[in-house]
């Protein structure tokens, strides 16, 4: 999934909308901090790409005139009509729809209640002691009334515009956080701005009760009021005890209850630790008919926006008449496993000191990798095996990253950690990276039908061929069993497990662990752009020394600790 870590809503949302309560004041202050880095880091890269005439042009308004450093960029024209609903329109109708009203509540007190209207697909913020509403529109933009008129503003419709608050709601209530990310792509793949109601309108669309059942949560009916509703309570969450997640019996989501002890902090590799106050902070949804009218609003731009626009880009991506694919947002599969791999980086421990002074190989193999969502892109792919060893290492060129220098991905599976050796620029570091333990994850579905391909020469090797097929893939896979050498995790980097092959005949599964791949098509039938091909070129015994003195410490944990700061 392409995630790119921007931050740009929130910082429309702090100056637009007054924040209330604990929890979301801390939300708040850590995402303007990642505001901050990000737009210093990503001016410095511009900065140092581009010329001062494209600088000059990004700080300038969109129109090309420029602002001032006191004033913001504002549009005379006062605009009457909802003009965020002429986007996407059917793209955003098949993704919200039911009116409801949303009330955000801290121990015991509602400090925001928001209203969702399906037909202008617009929200009303009504916030304690302030007369005058605040709106967001289908497009993200902030409705606010100033000085006797209301004006709209956002910081540019960014794929990830939607992805910051979203992201830690779900990272501080414990929620499942696969099926956000994956409508967080659906949404860009149709090229809506996504999540423009910052999570809150988008859970009830996007949570149904088969995402928690699974073994992190409870699954119990409960009556009130005499309907049946389901209960889902928190397992394996320390400082959580008493949090649950409610659906009704037409299984939409009512009510998400947080309740945390004093002792509970959220963790995150981009925020890192957020010390969450004890309470007991609830969203409930009812879902009744609403009626939603955008104000007369004068747009306004946010000083600076223009650079915003450039550094970070519009990542706007497909459009309404894109075929999409509801299976590729499918996240059943997937249960738990963003959990698994936070859990695995939150306790790896290993350091530079641990690793050993080289790691040696004796082989090279070299295979050709097809992408065809590349237009035929091919990627070299070279193998580093060493015979006995329990690690391996792949190294990967293609002409659209060979100035970028070289890198090898280690597998190093004593240390449960992948090793990223990075040359780029004349220097050389190093990246420390968890293998996650997906034992739990969901295994190759055991529903494929089994053929056998005929046998053919690879490399001088008689290989023999096997297909597998479901109504979705076709797997066919060429394997030569006299090679000096094996390598039986080709097809799952860096597990320390074998890759598990459907339950055929167990001669060839044997064939399967060793010896070694040749050739290996996977065919998407549906998305023809998913297929790829991975081919052997050469096999030679060959001497490859990798020094740890070679390179620089620069880890993953110690790039996320110093991020804090």
């Amino acid at each position: 999934m392409k995630t790119i870590l921007f931050w740009a809503v929130i910082l429309s949302v702090s100056i637009c909308q007054p924040v209330h309560g604990q929890f979301l004041k801390q939300l708040q202050k850590r995402a303007q901090d990642a505001v901050e880095r990000t737009v210093l880091r990503k001016t410095d890269e511009v900065a140092t790409q581009t010329t001062e005439k494209v600088i000059d042009g990004a700080i300038s308004g969109v129109d090309g005139s420029e602002t001032t450093n006191n004033q913001n960029s504002s549009s005379n024209q006062i605009e009457q009509s909802n003009t965020a609903l002429a986007k996407h329109t059917q793209a955003k109708r098949d993704f919200y729809k039911e009116d409801m009203v949303i009330k955000i509540s801290e121990n015991g007190e509602v400090i925001q209640t928001q209203y969702f209207d399906t037909n202008e697909i617009a929200v009303k913020t009504q916030l304690p002691n302030k007369p005058k509403a605040n709106f967001i529109d289908s497009e993200g933009f902030v409705y606010v009334f100033k000085d006797g008129e209301y004006t709209k503003s956002a910081i540019i419709a960014l794929q990830s515009q939607g992805m910051m608050v979203p992201t830690m709601m779900v990272n501080t209530y414990k929620l499942p956080p696969e099926p956000v990310m994956a409508n967080l792509q659906k949404q860009h793949d149709l090229g809506m701005t996504a999540n423009p109601f910052n999570g809150f309108v988008e859970f009830a669309s996007i949570y149904k009760p088969e995402q928690f059942r699974y073994e992190d949560f409870n699954e119990t009916k409960e009556t009130i009021n005499g309907k049946t509703f389901t209960k889902f309570e928190f397992l394996n969450e320390p400082g959580y005890e008493g949090s649950y997640v409610l659906f009704d019996d037409q299984n939409r989501l009512t009510k998400i209850v947080s309740k945390r002890s004093e002792s509970v902090q959220s963790q995150d590799m981009q925020l890192g630790t957020m010390p969450i106050p004890p309470g007991e902070d609830i969203l409930e949804y009812e879902y009744t008919n609403v009626d939603v009218q955008l104000p007369a609003a004068r747009e306004v731009r946010m000083q600076g926006q223009g650079l915003m626009e450039l550094v970070m880009g519009n990542a706007k991506g497909g459009n309404t008449s894109k075929m999409i694919d509801d299976s590729d947002y499918d996240t059943s599969d997937s249960k738990g496993l963003t959990k698994t791999v936070n859990k695995s980086i939150s306790n790896h421990k290993i350091s530079i000191n641990d690793l050993p002074e080289s790691y040696d190989f004796d082989w090279k193999y070299n295979t050709k990798m097809v992408m065809s969502s590349k237009k035929q892109q091919e990627i070299n792919m070279v193998f580093l095996i060493k015979e006995g060893a329990n690690y391996q290492a792949t190294q990967m060129t293609s002409p659209d990253i060979k100035d970028m220098g070289n890198t090898t991905m280690l597998f190093d599976n004593n240390l449960k950690t992948m090793v990223m050796f990075i040359e780029a620029n004349g220097s050389n570091f190093l990246q420390l990276y968890p293998i996650p333990d997906v034992s739990n994850a969901s295994e190759l579905k055991n529903d494929y039908t089994i053929t056998q391909l005929p046998s053919k020469s690879i490399l001088g090797y008689d290989s023999k061929g096997l297909q597998m097929e479901d109504d979705r893939y076709i797997i066919q896979l060429y394997h030569a069993s006299g090679t000096p050498i094996t390598l039986s995790n080709f097809l799952n980097f860096g597990n320390t497990k074998a890759t598990k092959l459907p339950d055929i005949d167990p001669r060839i599964a044997k064939q399967f662990n060793n010896g070694l791949i040749m050739e290996m098509h996977l065919t998407d039938k549906k998305k023809s752009k998913n297929s790829v091909s991975i081919i052997a070129q050469s096999l030679n015994q060959s001497a490859t020394t990798i020094q740890k003195s070679d390179y620089k410490s620069m880890d993953i944990l110690s790039i996320a600790n110093s991020m804090k700061n």
